[in-house]
């Protein structure tokens, strides 16, 4: 039987050789008439206040940051673009210039219903619906970039994607790791229901300096929800957390921690009342254990809200605020207080989020030819 990191292996080179295959079949249409040099801008703030003083989920402390990502997109045949770029992250009250910087350089592919992308490009390009339990709202401001390919459909009633996420190089002082993310789902009763599954496979491996600590984490999310409209905007979830991991060091073989979820929120005029409620068991048996390193591995191995890793079977999340975009939503803003409650005592926390986003284009080749022939 193949070893969980060897089906992961396939699963990458799979994916790199059809985006490959894609790359060279678009360089060869690079003669076409419709070539468009385009300026992507965004600048975003985001303040994320935790109060977790006596938890065992999670510590207290403030995010407080700015973004910036600028980047030059060169597009032809209105489905091919190359982009290049910078993420940098300057964390407020830091005596750096720059705290964070990171390439974006991708190809991209875009038909209407298929889309690809290889290189590192923004998590934005993803199309799933990922729970809290895969994607704390820290690790979204400061991990904000997919490091590989991702394929997708998306129809009128049905989508489907595939990523893999390469998170970690093998080094003295990095663990090698990667992440596997499948999501696919489809919309029914014109629309007022929706159903699917998002899946993770993490593959959290050694360093350089040692070997035999190999971490595996599956995170399996089948979901429904239905929306309706009654003065305000209802959204009604229910969804199924199924993990599976072992720490390969202990030899213990495999936990299956899993509970159930049910997500609630109400809107009008962009004010919101959200509520999300998980019971089952801990999802993050291993968040404490100790690495050869030395190491917690914490949230290095696990990207999820930390309260996903309750004692007491039992986590709400209970938010309300202010969300909502304007001037074609190029301005985005958001506002949120919540309440989180780990079967013992209630906690808080506050966020806060405006973006600005701009993409004018510098270049349009169609438009000098139409020009030249007048």
């Amino acid at each position: 039987m193949l070893l969980l990191n060897d089906i992961l292996l396939r699963m990458y080179k799979m994916c790199r050789k059809f985006c490959l295959t894609v790359l060279l079949a678009a360089l060869a249409s690079l003669a076409a008439d419709a070539q468009e040099l385009l300026f992507n801008g965004e600048i975003s703030t985001h303040f994320d206040n935790t109060e977790y003083a006596g938890s065992d989920c999670g510590t207290s402390r403030t995010i407080f940051a700015v973004r910036v990502l600028p980047s030059l997109e060169y597009r032809w045949n209105d489905r091919h673009s190359v982009v290049l770029g910078a993420s940098a992250l300057k964390d407020f009250g830091s005596k750096r210039f720059i705290d964070r910087a990171d390439l974006v350089a991708y190809y991209g592919f875009e038909n209407g219903k298929f889309g690809a992308n290889a290189g590192i490009f923004e998590r934005s390009h993803l199309v799933g619906r990922y729970s809290r339990a895969f994607f704390s709202d820290s690790t979204l401001i400061y991990n904000n970039l997919i490091r590989g390919v991702a394929m997708r459909y998306t129809g009128k009633k049905a989508f489907t994607e595939l990523a893999v996420d390469w998170e970690g190089m093998y080094s003295v002082d990095v663990r090698e790791q990667f992440r596997v993310l499948f999501a696919a789902g489809g919309t029914f009763l014109k629309q007022h229901m929706d159903a699917g599954v998002s899946m993770s496979i993490q593959h959290y491996a050694n360093k350089s300096t040692f070997e035999g600590n190999v971490v595996d984490n599956v995170l399996i999310n089948p979901y429904i929800r239905g929306r309706f409209t009654a003065l305000f905007d209802f959204e009604i979830g229910l969804g199924y957390l199924q993990t599976m991991q072992r720490d390969r060091q202990t030899g213990e073989g495999w936990k299956a921690p899993m509970g159930g979820e049910f997500n609630f929120r109400m809107s009008i005029w962009g004010i919101f009342l959200s509520n999300d409620l998980y019971y089952g068991k801990n999802l993050m048996p291993f968040y404490h254990s100790t690495g050869k390193d030395g190491l917690e591995y914490a949230d290095g191995l696990y990207a999820g809200d930390p309260f996903y890793g309750t004692l007491h079977n039992i986590y709400n999340r209970t938010g309300i605020g202010y969300e909502r975009s304007f001037c074609n939503d190029s301005i985005s803003v958001r506002a949120e207080m919540v309440l989180q409650y780990n079967g013992q005592k209630m906690y808080c926390q506050q966020l806060i989020g405006v973006s600005a986003r701009i993409n004018p284009t510098l270049y349009d080749r169609s438009k000098h030819r139409k020009r030249d022939i007048e």
